[in-house]
């Protein structure tokens, strides 16, 4: 099969970074829920949204600098890169942890460790809309002239709080491809509401970062890539199998 021209050059660079030595092989590579001799159908169609979830400066700079970080960064830049390439380019929807102001009122006087993103300090990576902390992470480039959207939120779920879900029914959009930060957080959260909301869901694997270096945090990634999210069913995929299907989708539709 001949790919079309436009995808070969972004082909080519995923598979050199999913080829290097990242997070996804520790302590083994984890497989997609997509064969290989079936990714050749793989497309995500016409109404499609790409959805990469909380990936602030607050959730990101802390882990820029180790070796798990720096793969998952390398491969999220390629894939967003990948995406603004296609014309027309899909849309693309970024999150960000991000309170109302200072005092940050959604997690609640008497919150305790019940309120997503309390537990273990994280409340001090995040802090109100429009401020460092809450900015999308330099690598991972939002391209306002071509419709690019930031959504803030203050729980795991995507769109607890925003235009998300309007967003995606005005839009007639059926299909979403969820990256992010942490994959026990906003991409399992996500994955979970938007497939029993009836969208074709997909997860990149690649893309996805259990947040801290132990070894038990990357166990934890690879039991929900491999044993949670392929049961429901949501296709879990690889970025090469994620920027090949690209070539075939399309053109957007939004």
């Amino acid at each position: 099969m001949t790919l079309p021209s436009r995808s070969l050059g972004l082909i080519a660079c995923a598979a050199a970074l999913c080829n290097s030595v990242g997070y996804n092989c520790h302590p083994t590579c984890i497989p997609p829920s997509i064969p290989a001799n079936e990714s050749s159908k793989l497309s995500f169609g016409k109404y499609y949204v790409v959805l990469n979830l909380d990936v602030e400066n607050g959730a990101v700079i802390p882990y820029e600098n180790n070796t798990a970080g720096k793969a998952w960064i390398s491969n999220l830049a390629c894939w967003i890169h990948a995406v603004h390439r296609q014309s027309p380019p899909p849309l693309s929807i970024y999150t960000a942890v991000a309170y109302v102001n200072s005092h940050k009122l959604e997690l609640g006087v008497q919150s305790g460790e019940a309120v997503p993103f309390v537990r273990n300090g994280a409340p001090e990576l995040f802090g109100a809309a429009d401020t460092k902390t809450t900015k999308i992470y330099e690598r991972f480039y939002v391209n306002e002239t071509a419709g690019d959207v930031v959504l803030p939120k203050a729980r795991f779920y995507a769109g607890a709080g925003n235009q998300l879900e309007e967003i995606l029914r005005a839009q007639k959009i059926d299909t979403v491809v969820l990256s992010g930060i942490a994959t026990s957080g906003v991409v399992l959260a996500t994955a979970l509401r938007l497939f029993d909301l009836d969208y074709n869901v997909y997860v990149v694997l690649n893309n996805t970062f259990q947040a801290g270096a132990k070894t038990s945090n990357q166990e934890v990634n690879e039991v929900i890539l491999t044993g949670i999210l392929p049961l429901l069913p949501v296709k879990v995929i690889t970025l090469e199998q994620a920027v090949d299907a690209l070539g075939r989708s399309g053109p957007a539709k939004y």
